[in-house]
This record gives structure tokens, sequence and C-alpha cells, in this order.
């Protein structure tokens, strides 16, 4: 018995470039194609008033027979075709869409429902298998077309996710260890808090992926990174950040908030003598929560690493989100702000 592919040897090129047709959407998606595929095959004959709704029905339930069966029969052995290879994949798929093509030409030429007169059931046979071929060739097509651009866009994120993980810079590191060091003589049971926090911090960092987590777990983790970071600067930061409930519900990519806040100490808080004040705000909004940061704005805050780090946040959340998320940065008043709107109800991928 042979074993399944890994996930690795299906993204080298696999047959799962199919969806998944059974969805309501890709259900209504397939019937509306259809449908305008019908209309359009009737308006390139001569028109003939009094043909229109009869050819019109015809040619509509011939290509809803087509395309509906033809989805069922794929949704069925989806999981199967994952296992191939694309072209392989991509033959079965139109064989059998072929296949129903030429069983609802033979049967509807028996029944009546095509018009033979002039013309043979040869041709009215090759003619619907070439449209057959030809339509669904054209879908397999942009299918597998869209297939291959998640899987950049998948890559591109998982570059993007690897920056953001390098941002937890080796100096931070040094200066958290000194950290401990110091603390370990006075202060040991907080010297054994700065650990732990510090290695869930290294842990979320090394080994995020792109599932998204709860927001409670990335606002959890921003807060140990500001209490360590709070004991290295020491009065020079000053938070602002109320303990109020988040809304429940909301899911994000990992490290999505964190950065942001790194941004704010490094680019506004460490480059003035005295520090400054970072203030973060939870708010329900409508049907999102937005995350609200403030601080000082300083000469650094126009610097590439801050840009860089704001424009790879925002691809990523675009990605898991699309436009129901957004990343927004002003400055008022000599304060940097950024607000991170999420959307409520996103599933355990994050979608909304």
């Amino acid at each position: 018995m042979t074993e399944p592919p890994s996930i690795a040897e299906r993204a080298a090129g696999s047959g799962d470039f199919l969806p998944d047709l059974c969805r309501p959407r890709a259900v209504l998606a397939v019937a509306v194609g259809g449908q305008l595929l019908a209309v359009l095959l009737v308006l390139a004959q001569p028109f003939e008033p009094a043909r229109f709704w009869p050819r019109l029905g015809a040619w509509s339930l011939a290509v809803h027979w087509v395309a509906l069966f033809g989805i069922a029969g794929l949704c069925a052995v989806r999981p199967w075709l994952c296992r191939l290879a694309v072209f392989p994949a991509g033959t079965v798929a139109l064989g059998w869409l072929l296949l129903l093509a030429a069983g609802t030409t033979c049967g509807a030429v028996v029944l009546g429902l095509l018009p033979s007169r002039g013309t043979t059931v040869g041709w009215l046979l090759a003619r619907n298998l070439l449209l057959t071929a030809m339509v669904g060739g054209l879908a397999l097509r942009l299918l597998y077309q869209r297939h291959m651009l998640r899987r950049r866009e998948r890559a591109h994120a998982q570059a993007r996710l690897a920056v953001l993980q390098a941002r937890i810079r080796p100096h931070f590191l040094f200066n958290s260890l000194n950290t401990i060091a110091s603390l370990t003589a006075s202060d040991p049971s907080r010297a054994e808090e700065v650990t732990l926090a510090l290695a869930d911090l290294l842990r979320a960092s090394l080994q995020a992926g792109e599932q998204p987590i709860s927001l409670d777990e990335e606002l959890t983790l921003c807060r140990q990174y500001l209490a360590m970071e709070q004991l290295r600067l020491g009065e020079r930061l000053r938070l602002d950040w109320p303990d109020t409930p988040s809304p429940a519900g909301v899911r994000v990519p990992p490290l999505s908030v964190q950065p942001l806040l790194e941004n704010a100490i490094v680019h506004g808080v460490e480059p003035l003598a005295r520090g400054g004040r970072v203030s973060v705000r939870i708010a329900a909004a409508a049907h999102a929560v937005e995350v609200r940061i403030d601080n000082p704005c300083t000469s650094s805050g126009n610097g590439a690493g801050l840009h860089m780090a704001l424009a790879n946040v925002r691809a990523r959340l675009e990605g898991h989100f699309g436009q129901a998320a957004g990343l927004r940065a002003t400055v008022v008043d000599g304060r940097h702000q950024v607000c991170l709107r999420l959307p409520l109800g996103s599933d355990e991928r994050g979608r909304p």
C-alpha cells in the first residue's frame, strides 16, 4: 500500500488545483456561468423570435446538466485527483465533462429536445464535444492559473513572516539576557518570569507559521515583549495600555501586532533621551476590532525598517482577510499613530 503524497510533493505540481466544488458558492458560480454560456450560444445563432425561448430552454437544460453533474462527479473524486499530477488530473476532469456532453447530446436527440433537421447526429455530437472541450479546457486553465497565483502568494507570505521573525534582533536578545543576569542576584523570581517571557517570545518567533492565532494570544505575547523592554529601558518607556478584554472570535496571523509595538519603541522611544509614552487601545468597531498604537514621532520614524515592517504586516493581513482588514499609519500632533483593523467572526483559518 503506497503512502499518500507529502505536502511538498503535492505542492511541486498536483491535481489539487481543482477547488472544492461542493461549496454552495462554487455551485452558484457554475450555475450562473452555465446560464450565461447558454444565453451566449443562443444569441450566436440566427435570431428567430418564435424559436428564441425554446432554444434558450434547450441549451440551458443541456449546459446545466453537463455542468452540475460534472462538478458533482469532480467533487466526489477530488481526493483521488489531488494525488495525480496536473496533466493527468486535468485530463480526467476534461474527459469526464466530454463523457457527460456526449451522453447529454445523444439523450437529447433521442428525446427530441435538440433539433436534427438538416444536420446529423454526428455533427451535433462533434459540435457539442468541441464546445465542451473549449469551455472546459479554458475553465481548467483558469483554475490552474489561480492555483499557481495562490501558491506564489503563500510563498511570499512565508517570506514576509521570515522577515518578521528575523526582526527579533540579536541585540534585543543580548539586552534581555543582560537584564536577566542583573535580576538573578537582586530579584530571582522576577528573573525567572523574564526568562519564561523571553522563551515564549522566541518560541513564537521561531515556530510561528501562517496559521492564525487568537487575538488574545497575540496580545499576551505583546505584553510579554513590552514587559521585557520596560525592564531594559526603565522609566524611559511609559506604557498606557488599559487592561480591557479583547473581543472574542478574532483571529490574526502570528506576529501581526508585536512588530508594530517594536517599531513604536525602536523608532519612537529609544531615540529620545527622556524616552516617551506608548499607548495601546483595543476598540470594537462595526463588524471589526481596531488595535491602535500611539508613540512619539522622531526623525528615525521615517526609516526603511519602519516602512518595511508596516508593508509586511499590511501584505499578510491582505493575504488572510482581503479588503476586510487594513493597516493605517498617520502622524497627528507630533505622534505616530497606527490603526490595525481586524474583521470579527473570522474562522479558524482567519478568513472572514
